[in-house]
């Protein structure tokens, strides 16, 4: 019995806007006269419909598992690939596309052959069976709508906006009409002088680019070379009527590293590792709108990296308005194209200075924002699905009828039955790689390895804006550890694609396990257990990043990370941190030009934004109230005119003095820390005044310096307040911590007025009457007097206050706060005169991060980004005191947001 081969068409169902196929009713007619059953899947959304199918010989039904060979446009979905088949797509897998892979490794497993229309070719490897033009001319067009949408939101009509999408027209030749007729408009009124002159670069001179020039051929245009441009723009001699067009091929994209040299395509090809690339500097600056059509491969340099895109912007030096990227290559040939998009949702801008993208999803007003405008749809043929499917299918049926008949059980080597030029496109059968896309599997191991993976240890809220951050980069791949899986999975709700981990970092061969996968780690731990991690990463070989301060034990560590080549970057969020990055530039500049640095001072402090300081403390926890109320006694050590002061931890408090930084704000603070080691950190040791201070609103230090003399900051275990006590009120603790009074009548407000009121003799243990009215104002709306109210039973003091407090000065998710920051430094120069600089950064938080969460985890953030690109040079355990931090961060913070005021006054003498 003669067998009846069978081939199926499937629907597409990738979005609805894919109303493509890769065979038309034409074609269907001509394979089942010669013999072949075709089944077609039914498909309200294709621009052929059904029933022409139908009337071709097509059998309209939903099963496909018979067929021998099944046809598709786009991606198969690993629920439809059915055993032992030939499959015909787009599989977009012979780079080794990351987002394609477990579908590869699903088609191997179902020992599926696949043939892909990419790589069907003839003998001089030119593509036979493509979209191509199709997506040319649709990009094209509908970048020239983008333009005329973006200008108008600029402050500019033109004649671009009266072309619609491609999609709103019924045929190609319709879509051409329109963009005539604003060719004419063109011609007639021209653009506005400050666009001139307007010029595109298309990238290649391939079938993409054709199409989309064959559309730009139909305004009023000229043609130039891209060393013409260049002159064009810098003399500014274009013309108000006239669009300018050039063709941008790989000798304008590199240059040969030896200047005695000259381009040779071939050579460049076989080894671009000799070249070096050109076109960032010499054409970019000149462009108006890129019409990015080029293929791209790893080996090759990128036309424009994100670095260079950000350096084009911040340097004044770029007049790019849009581009339309065709190839939507994310992170391909343009670094900085971000992501692609959809019909739907066709664009979006992109602004180098932060990297951050807008989109009509996130933003309705992301039209105004600053930026490049992008269009990186990546499925650009099938708004004009009816042409682009009879052209597709015109060049695919000559190979249909053998690959049908084909025998699929033949070693890849015997498949003889079928065009050379289609057995050239198989990219699998029998459940492995075909010998020509073995290479396959080692672009896969490579792409892993260009592929950066950064560990954040720590899914506090700190790691909320880290996170974000990091996740614009689509080369990053971020995995978020913490000890809570919650805590894990509600910091990787600001990426998507992050993978979260439950990991005790006290588990050295678990820790090890992690840290050995990634190539730079955050850690936003606790001090002690950032030790750990920093230990692992030396052991590892991995660099590490962490806000915490520099302890002994860390410093400790220097000469192990320095013979590991590793990197320990510590103090790197704010205080410490911002701080030190702006105190280094102004200190190092003042050195460069002969002034010696007299003064030192530095102010911090998160605090409540002004209308959510609504209680007597005028104070609210943003981050663990423990950590802030220890952070303020640790001992202190300062220089004050040249002499070096101690002040212990339970006398910090006692410090307090007003801070005068905006007249209109009542500041005051205590000194934080031992800031003595910061003369050799900055080089300034032979200053004569060496300041860091924490700053509260006023009123705050006095309640906490009379916790501190009262007990109420004792980390001593206490038996009455272990978990298995009896529960006990506040009232009753605080009698437990007050002098035992003659008599149980007297209130234990007066037992504590008794406790801090002035001894004669002893006025600096005391307090007056005004000052202890008001704490005792303060105790009371903290309910410690309170007999109904029961003390937390945490084991000591400490623990159960800090308790309290976090209960009664939480901010609430609609209040917001912000941190101050204030360096004053005393410069002397030559001649004796004396200037004082200050720089002065105010920051307020949102309603949906605060401003200590982002002060903290973006400086983090950005420090790993350096440090995955080798930004960063110096090895061992250190701070972030040098050029190579500062002049990077600071600009970087800037574009977030994030940035200092300077002022500068000289002595009157």
């Amino acid at each position: 019995m003669t067998k009846v081969y069978s081939l199926g068409i499937r629907r597409e169902d990738k979005n609805r806007w894919e109303r493509r196929a890769p065979l038309a009713p034409s074609h269907v007619e001509e394979l089942v006269k010669k013999g072949i059953k075709v089944v077609v899947q039914p498909s309200t959304l294709r621009n052929y419909p059904n029933v022409l199918y139908e009337r071709a010989g097509a059998i309209i039904q939903e099963d496909l598992k018979e067929c021998d060979v099944i046809v598709a446009v786009k991606e198969v979905p690993s629920e439809y690939l059915y055993n032992d088949k030939t499959y015909i797509f787009f599989s977009h897998t012979i780079k080794a596309q990351p987002y394609n892979m477990a579908m590869l490794d699903e088609i191997n497993k179902k020992r599926i052959r696949l043939i892909d229309y990419e790589r069907i070719t003839d003998d001089q490897n030119r593509r036979l069976v493509r979209f191509g033009s199709f997506a040319g001319y649709a990009g094209m067009i509908d970048m020239l709508h983008a333009l005329g949408d973006r200008l108008l939101a600029k402050g500019f009509s033109t004649p671009f906006l009266h072309v619609g999408y491609s999609y709103v027209y019924s045929k190609l030749e319709s879509a051409m009409e329109a963009v005539k007729a604003i060719g004419e408009e063109i011609s007639q009124v021209g653009l506005p002088d400050d666009l001139l002159p307007f010029t595109f670069a298309f990238t290649s001179d391939g079938a993409v680019s054709q199409g989309a020039l064959k559309i730009f051929k139909l305004l009023p245009h000229k043609m130039v070379t891209p060393d013409e441009m260049v002159e064009l723009v810098k003399n500014k001699k274009g013309e108000r009527g006239i669009l300018y067009g050039t063709i941008i091929t790989s000798e304008h994209m590199v240059a040969p590293i030896d200047p005695e040299k000259k381009f040779n395509k071939s050579e460049y090809y076989a080894d671009p590792s000799q070249y070096k690339p050109i076109f960032c500097e010499k054409y970019a600056p000149y462009i108006s709108c890129i019409i990015n059509c080029m293929y791209w491969d790893a080996k090759y340099p990128r036309l424009i990296t994100i670095r260079q895109m950000e350096e084009l912007v911040e340097t004044n030096n770029s007049r790019l308005i849009g581009v339309a990227d065709i190839s939507a290559d994310v992170n391909g040939s343009l670094e900085f194209l971000m992501t692609t998009t959809s019909i739907d949702s066709p664009l979006y801008i992109y602004d180098p200075k932060t990297q951050e993208v807008h989109d009509p999803t996130t933003d309705q007003q992301y039209m105004y924002r600053d930026g490049i405008l992008f269009l990186a749809v990546d499925n650009l043929p099938t708004e004009f699905p009816k042409e682009a499917t009879q052209w597709f299918g015109d060049h695919l049926l000559q190979f249909m009828e053998q690959v049908i008949k084909s025998d699929t059980k033949l070693p890849y080597e015997k498949m003889t039955d079928i065009a050379p030029e289609m057995k050239r496109a198989i990219i699998t059968c029998h459940g492995s790689l075909t010998p020509p896309f073995e290479y396959i599997t080692e672009l896969r191991k490579k792409r892993e390895e260009l592929t950066t993976r950064i560990l954040i240890l720590g899914a506090g809220s700190v790691s909320y804006p880290t996170i974000s951050y990091l996740a614009r980069n689509p080369s990053h791949k971020l995995t978020v550890g913490d000890i809570s899986m919650e805590q894990s999975k509600k910091a990787a709700s600001y990426d998507p694609e992050c993978q979260t981990v439950v990991i005790d970092v006290q588990d050295q061969e678990k820790l090890d396990e992690l840290v050995k996968k990634h190539r730079v780690v955050v850690s936003l731990l606790p001090d002690d257990l950032t030790l750990l991690v920093a230990k692992s990463c030396i052991r590892n070989k991995k660099h590490m990043v962490s806000p915490g301060y520099m302890s002994s034990e860390m410093e400790a560590l220097d000469k192990d990370a320095k013979e590991a080549g590793v990197t320990l970057l510590n103090e790197m969020g704010l205080d410490p941190g911002i701080d030190h990055l702006e105190a280094c530039r102004v200190i190092n500049d003042a050195h460069s030009k002969g002034g010696k640095v007299r003064t030192f001072v530095s102010w911090c402090g998160g605090l409540p934004a002004p209308e959510s300081s609504d209680n007597p403390l005028g104070y609210k926890f943003t981050w663990s109230p423990k950590e802030i109320i220890s952070g303020v006694t640790n001992d202190s050590k300062f220089r004050r005119d040249g002499q070096d002061i101690f002040i212990p931890g339970s006398e910090v408090y006692k410090r307090v003095q007003p801070v005068d930084i905006f007249p209109a704000l009542s500041l005051e603070g205590v000194p934080n820390r031992d800031c003595l080691h910061l003369t050799k950190t900055y080089g300034i040791e032979s200053v004569n005044t060496l300041f860091r201070g924490t700053i509260r609103y006023k009123g705050f230090c006095q309640v906490m310096e009379a916790a501190v003399e009262i007990g109420l900051l004792d980390t001593t275990t206490k038996s009455h307040l272990s978990p298995s006590a009896p529960p006990m009120s506040w009232n009753l603790a605080m009698r437990h911590i007050l002098p035992i009074p003659q008599s149980e009548g007297i209130p234990t407000q007066e037992l504590l007025r008794r406790k801090l009121r002035t001894r004669r003799g002893y006025p600096s243990k005391g307090y007056d009457d005004d000052k202890i009215t008001y704490i005792l104002y303060v105790f009371e709306w903290l309910n410690i007097f309170s007999e109904s109210e029961n003390i937390a039973q945490c084991g000591n003091y400490f623990e159960a206050f800090t308790e309290l407090l976090k209960t009664k000065l939480n901010l609430l998710p609609s209040e917001r706060d912000l941190i101050i920051l204030h360096n004053v430094v005393g410069i002397e120069w030559d001649g004796g005169k004396h200037e004082t600089k200050t720089s002065t950064l105010v920051y307020y938080g949102s309603k949906d991060q605060s401003a200590v969460s982002t002060v903290v985890g973006l400086p983090v953030a950005i420090a790993a980004e350096l440090l995955v690109e080798n930004s960063i040079k110096e090895v061992g355990a250190i701070r972030p005191i040098t050029k190579e931090f500062y002049k990077p961060m600071l600009k970087s913070l800037r574009n977030e947001g994030i940035s200092f005021i300077h002022r500068s006054e000289f002595d009157k003498i």
